[in-house]
């Protein structure tokens, strides 16, 4: 690639990030606050490339480098949000405070630049054809935001692996479009440290990753496999099935394999627990169960939580969400037939 036209790429990069915010903001009706971060990072990335290949002294590349900095690094957590939405992760708010904190952390190494010799020991500027560069030499933390970044992909990778052994991905092709779309920043990183390019394709690939990421998301909330609400059944197509009933070949893509991998997880619960389902396929409340059940309200409360553990729901609206689907499709015998296993 020609170096004199690199600024020239970068500033079409650049306002390609920011028109993709733009668009999703204005044509987006549901739109998702993880969304809208990891679109806003990216597009400051870019914008930071762009500012460093046009900059004209230090102290602004040094500015540049801070602002592609502070994208890089929060990217990785707003795609570890979506992964963990898509992966219908429980959310727990220490824990995404501390993500928060530990991105904030690298943040702040990565732009401290070459103060005390710590992520830089030295840094300077070049041009290359009319594009600045800066030349620096590494300090002994900057291993930290490389451990940084290998820790994030880590995470996500094992969020999804984990997601897919216990069927809360319902297609296979899913499954490898949410690793595809986590390695491909991590892995074209890796090649740009073994070799000595002037571009950086990075600012492509964030762009690719964030589109991979909000096709598959509409994908699975259209065919309400995910909801931004935790729902994994939406109601607008519950509203839809109570019109008619469908029966499987009838049923929306995707929507096949999550009945039956639902009902595969009806066979692990226990009697008792299969019990307590059957009081809410019947129709009765949590508060009517003590009395039918002669039981108590705590351990209705104990067997509640063991059940939406084993069949992957966060609340028994999302249960009730699964039943009704269930009705709908003129499919209860696959929940009130199935024998369960003893604990």
């Amino acid at each position: 690639m020609n170096t004199g036209n690199m600024t020239m790429v970068y500033g079409a990069v650049a306002m390609l990030s920011v028109l993709l915010l733009i668009g999703y903001l204005l044509l987006e009706k549901k739109k998702e606050r993880n969304f809208i971060f990891l679109i806003s990072c990216v597009a400051i990335v870019n914008t930071g490339y762009f500012l460093l290949a046009a900059a004209n002294s230090l102290r602004m590349a040094m500015f540049a480098n801070g602002v592609s900095y502070f994208g890089a690094a929060y990217s990785m957590l707003a795609m570890l949000l979506i992964i963990s939405e898509v992966c219908r992760m429980k959310k727990r708010n220490w824990l995404r405070c501390l993500f928060v904190g530990i991105s904030t952390a690298a943040v702040a190494l990565a732009a401290s630049g070459d103060w005390l010799g710590l992520y830089y020991t030295s840094v300077d500027i070049t041009s290359i054809g009319g594009m600045t560069k800066l030349v620096k030499e590494y300090g002994p933390l900057h291993i930290l935001y490389t451990v940084y970044l290998l820790s994030y992909v880590l995470i996500m990778v094992a969020m999804i692996w984990y997601a897919a052994k216990k069927q809360r991905i319902s297609s296979f092709k899913y499954t490898i479009l949410l690793f595809v779309a986590v390695l491909l920043n991590i892995g074209v990183w890796a090649v740009e440290q073994c070799f000595d390019e002037n571009f950086e394709f990075l600012c492509v690939s964030y762009i690719v990753t964030e589109v991979i990421l909000l096709l598959l998301y509409s994908m699975l909330r259209d065919y309400g496999i995910v909801q931004p609400d935790g729902q994994v059944v939406s109601v607008q197509m519950l509203t839809q099935l109570n019109t008619r009933r469908l029966t499987p070949g009838a049923l929306p893509p995707g929507m096949e394999d999550l009945l039956r991998a639902f009902a595969e997880k009806v066979r692990t619960l226990s009697s008792a627990e299969r019990r307590i389902l059957d009081f809410y396929i019947e129709g009765h409340d949590t508060a009517d169960i003590p009395d039918l059940a002669f039981i108590s309200i705590h351990t209705v409360k104990k067997h509640n939580h063991s059940i939406y553990q084993k069949l992957g729901v966060a609340s028994r609206d999302e249960l009730m969400l699964y039943i009704e689907l269930f009705r709908c499709c003129d499919r209860l015998e696959e929940l009130t037939g199935t024998e369960a296993e003893t604990e």
